[in-house]
């Protein structure tokens, strides 16, 4: 009875919406709303029907944080007629519903407009949603799928399905062919694969909220790690590439004066490694004899052979500095605006001021370096900000990271896989992928904490198979327990300090470029 005077009141009251652009929690909150506005519609006309209604409601919502039991509060009240809870958002929720329904209970859109609002609270709140599973609140409610036309009904209702391109970012689950009885996702035409990496770039602007400007945009797709179904889903994250221009060259001064004690010690350890000097043996020419290739041609003359005696000398030379490049990829998720233990500067604000002191250390060497960072907001919207290229000038390039700003979520395995795709192409023989972050891989569409992980672990792998090296400063004292899931012993450190990210920065990478010339 219940479900039948639902789906009557959807039939008497809702008409089918545009889903194009919309991602599951969003179409979760709307068609919430949207049950709760074609109920009370009934309850106008047929007031007993809403005591039917609440007796399906026999649980009691929970405060707890996650979006199934959120979504059930907000339903819960909403059926019940209750204007406040124990949970803020349910609070909201309720007032934004109770002003849509006096402004015009007949008008889906104001409904869909805080249905919006609400999945962008939930997003800021860093709550994810199960997108494996269905979705349902009550068993009386149907899926919804009668609101909602897909793209490809749109397109043929507007008779332009030739015209309309299909959308990068499609949020969701959606597989595109089956191997071995399992669903993964295929390449498309057109795509750059390096390694086992996909590489496609994609004509589009997109215009990222962090920035009150109007930096470069380039678009690229990338596969992920399901390690559930053992398969890689083929362009599954998109990620965007911002190219910052701005400069503010004061604050990069004041990072560099921060710690002008330090870097002028640098400088001294710096003018150390220059000055040593690397011996070649058996050079036809040199400053020193070479006994050990005396000794040999003398042995190989008394056996009767006719040695060279020509490459018996030593020289020394200089390791030559564009032997080696280095990429560095700072988290700059919500939870790098954190105070550390020691004092109120923020995570973030160490992190750029190790950054500047270890862009003295590469300048000094000659060695060549670029400086990135990323957040996300789902797998549709990976941030890729980049502050120093390869061949930028470092000065001017630096000056941007007083743009910087850290927000969203921590989408590692995307963000390495685009770092390897700019580091690859150097002509460096040796190269290094340096992560710094403060959490675990994690965001807003991934229920399964330990799905990210695993697509990251395979990220390293796939990346370290081309021989590019791969290490991690972790500034969470309990990432133990997920960091060497992701990188090899060895290949990761913890700091417990973070003020002393500055100095341990710069002799973990003095360490990395002894142990590249060794």
């Amino acid at each position: 009875m219940s479900a039948a005077l639902h789906a009557a009141a959807h039939l008497i009251y809702s008409s089918p919406q545009d889903s194009n652009g919309l991602n599951n929690r969003q179409l979760v909150l709307i068609s919430l709303l949207e049950d709760a506005r074609v109920e009370a519609l009934c309850y106008q006309h047929f007031p007993g029907i809403q005591s039917l209604f609440r007796k399906r409601f026999q649980k009691e919502p929970s405060n707890t944080l996650l979006f199934e039991e959120i979504a059930y509060a907000v339903a819960y009240a909403l059926v019940n007629g209750e204007k406040t809870s124990e949970n803020p958002f349910v609070t909201k929720a309720v007032h934004l519903f109770d002003q849509a329904f006096a402004e015009d209970p007949h008008d889906p859109s104001l409904f869909r407009a805080v249905g919006l609002a609400l999945a962008n609270d939930i997003g800021q709140m860093r709550i994810s949603m199960n997108e494996r599973d269905e979705f349902s609140l009550v068993d009386y409610r149907d899926d919804n799928s009668y609101l909602w036309n897909t793209f490809e009904e749109v397109a043929t209702e507007t008779g332009q399905a030739n015209e309309v391109e299909e959308p990068v970012s499609v949020t969701g689950v959606g597989y595109e062919e089956v191997q071995d009885g399992k669903a993964v996702s295929s390449y498309k035409e057109g795509e750059l694969e390096v390694d086992g990496l996909v590489f496609s770039a994609v004509e589009e602007e997109v215009q990222s909220t962090l920035l009150n400007h109007a930096p470069t945009h380039q678009m690229y797709l990338y596969p992920e790690w399901d390690y559930k179904i053992a398969r890689c889903k083929q362009q599954w994250c998109s990620l965007d590439e911002i190219r910052l221009h701005e400069q503010n060259s004061d604050e990069l001064s004041q990072r560099i004066n921060r710690y002008k004690s330090f870097v002028k010690k640098l400088q001294h350890i710096i003018q150390s490694y220059q000055s040593q000097m690397h011996r070649r043996k058996k050079q036809e020419d040199g400053i020193e004899l070479d006994f050990e290739a005396i000794i040999d041609y003398l042995v190989e003359l008394k056996k009767g052979g006719a040695g060279s005696e020509s490459r018996i000398y030593i020289d020394h030379v200089r390791e030559r500095q564009h032997e080696l490049s280095l990429l560095v990829l700072l988290d700059l998720s919500e939870s790098m605006n954190d105070p550390h233990a020691a004092g109120e500067e923020s995570v973030l604000d160490l992190t750029l001021d190790s950054t500047v002191v270890l862009s003295e250390l590469l300048d000094s060497l000659g060695h060549s370096y670029a400086i990135q960072g990323f957040n996300s907001n789902g797998r549709g919207e990976v941030s890729y900000f980049n502050f120093k290229d390869f061949d930028d000038e470092s000065d001017a390039a630096l000056a941007t990271l007083g743009l910087a700003e850290a927000a969203y979520s921590t989408r590692l395995g995307a963000a390495l896989r685009h770092a390897f795709y700019k580091i690859a192409k150097r002509p460096e023989r040796h190269k290094l992928i340096l992560v710094i972050t403060d959490g675990q891989p994690s965001d807003i569409d991934v229920y399964d904490p330990q799905y990210l992980i695993e697509d990251s672990a395979v990220a390293v792998r796939e990346i370290e198979a081309s021989g590019c090296k791969t290490f991690c400063l972790s500034l969470d004292k309990n990432a133990d327990r997920y960091v060497q899931k992701i990188f090899r012993r060895g290949q990761f450190e913890v700091v417990e300090h973070a003020e002393k990210l500055p100095q341990i920065l710069t002799k973990l990478y003095l360490k990395v470029f002894k142990s590249f010339l060794a």
